[in-house]
């Protein structure tokens, strides 16, 4: 059983919808589909940035009846071209009378993804069933997983076909919520989850994940297998896959996930899984990837492995000011936080002076414009000679090594090196660990 999630990209025009449809119909185990909203084009605004623009017109008094005309000529156009019976005036009718009603804007915006399923249904002759009776979150927004994933199985499996809205569920008064933008692909991995699918399929119009930055590393190698872990890692240093909470559901579910491309359906894409498949061989670190401009605020305090409640006055002081620890790199008498500087350049002087006043440390050091490279594989910590290769392709390109982390995990090493070395760096760790790896 194959649960496939199709992204507004795909679904925004009448091209993309119709090659979804053949996509879908091409394999009979592809029972049940989450259909996303007519997304942004060049020539066309995206329908949930229309609605979410039609509700905040309509509060403000303001004429919204020309954004209403667009979302409707730009559904009739898809119907039309799949030639199929369906009364989209009612849908807009039904959508007036939302706004007249003062829904929520969650509600509003959720109504693309909802007349987007109800076609698609219609064209592929499916029963079309609504996000809001099966997924459900807590009063604070969060996710009722039990209730979710038993109510999707009871209802969903006496379905042998359905397509499902993504994008909302319901709250406990039965009103709409959505998930945030961009993170649709929760609602299809839900599905998946609570109807126990062989395989969740995201289709988009790429699939092309490197094993370095195009911008750094000329024509870098594809990753074509990856575990969850990895992607997990990959999603920290800045390559985003897919967001952490669609693996999370999935990878606790033992579900695979396949990134597929609509333009190259012969390709195999991207499998993520919780183990590499049996016949894939690569070597053992996957990606080289990082992100730039860091600070790291260097404590030293003679005795401070004996002070208790040392590392909970300093945490609890970057968490008064809002400032996210990265990295901490610790000895006997001296703490290294790494941070990124943006967020600790605002309360720079402030959390330097607070520093000073609750640890009184015998020295502090602030070193600017650090870069952090992560080194992702799942084989890194049985590699025996991990290490050589990667200082010993550092030194050769005479870049100065300022840290090292490695995750109690063993899927990563952190390198950390200046800002100036960085693209050197990233060269010099891919031709050593990905290309001769």
């Amino acid at each position: 059983m194959i649960v496939s999630k199709f992204g507004g990209s795909i679904m925004a025009d009448v091209q993309g919808v119709k090659r979804a449809i053949e996509i879908i119909n091409s394999d009979p185990e592809r029972r049940y589909v989450i259909a996303s909203a007519p997304g942004q084009t060049s020539n066309y605004t995206g329908i949930t940035d229309l609605l979410f623009m039609c509700h905040a017109s309509f509060n403000n008094r303001e004429d919204y009846n020309e954004m209403l005309d667009r979302i409707s000529k730009r559904y009739q156009k898809t119907i039309d071209s799949l030639e199929i019976n369906f009364d989209l005036q009612a849908e807009i009718l039904n959508l007036r009378k939302d706004l007249l009603l003062g829904q929520s804007p969650d509600y509003i915006g959720s109504r693309g993804e909802y007349i987007m399923g109800k076609i698609l249904a219609a064209s592929l002759g499916w029963d079309f069933f609504d996000a809001s009776e099966i997924i459900f979150f807590n009063s604070d927004g969060t996710l009722n997983e039990d209730k979710t994933f038993r109510t999707a199985h009871e209802k969903l499996k006496k379905l042998e076909h359905a397509v499902i809205p993504g994008f909302y569920g319901s709250m406990p008064d039965g009103s709409i919520k959505t998930f945030s933008r961009g993170d649709g692909d929760s609602s299809g991995a839900i599905v998946a989850r609570a109807v126990k699918a062989d395989l969740f399929e995201k289709w988009s119009d790429t699939t092309k994940i490197y094993s370095a930055d195009p911008a750094v590393v000329p024509e870098p190698k594809l990753i074509r297998n990856i575990t969850y872990t990895e992607a997990i890692e990959l999603n920290y240093v800045g390559i985003n896959i897919i967001k952490d909470s669609v693996l999370f559901i999935l990878r606790d579910a033992e579900i695979p996930l396949k990134i597929c491309s609509v333009h190259d359906t012969e390709n195999h894409g991207m499998l993520i899984s919780s183990k590499l498949p049996e016949h894939v061989f690569r070597s053992v670190a996957v990606c080289i990837a990082g992100r730039r401009n860091f600070n790291v605020i260097h404590i030293e305090k003679y005795g401070l492995n004996k002070i208790y409640g040392f590392g909970e006055k300093l945490f609890g002081l970057f968490a008064k000011y809002h400032v996210a620890c990265e990295h901490c790199l610790s000895g006997i008498y001296k703490m290294s936080i790494v941070v990124k500087t943006p967020m600790f350049d605002l309360q720079r002087n402030e959390i330097l002076n607070e520093i000073k006043r609750v640890i009184e440390p015998d020295s502090i050091m602030l070193e600017k414009n650090l870069s952090l490279i992560a080194i992702i594989g799942q084989g890194m910590g049985i590699e025996k000679r991990m290490f050589e290769k990667v200082f010993v392709a550092l030194a050769n390109a005479g870049i100065k090594v300022r840290m090292v982390d490695q995750g109690s995990d063993a899927l990563n090493i952190i390198i950390g090196v200046y800002d100036e070395d960085y693209h050197s760096a990233v060269k010099a760790l891919y031709e050593a660990m990905i290309l001769k790896g």
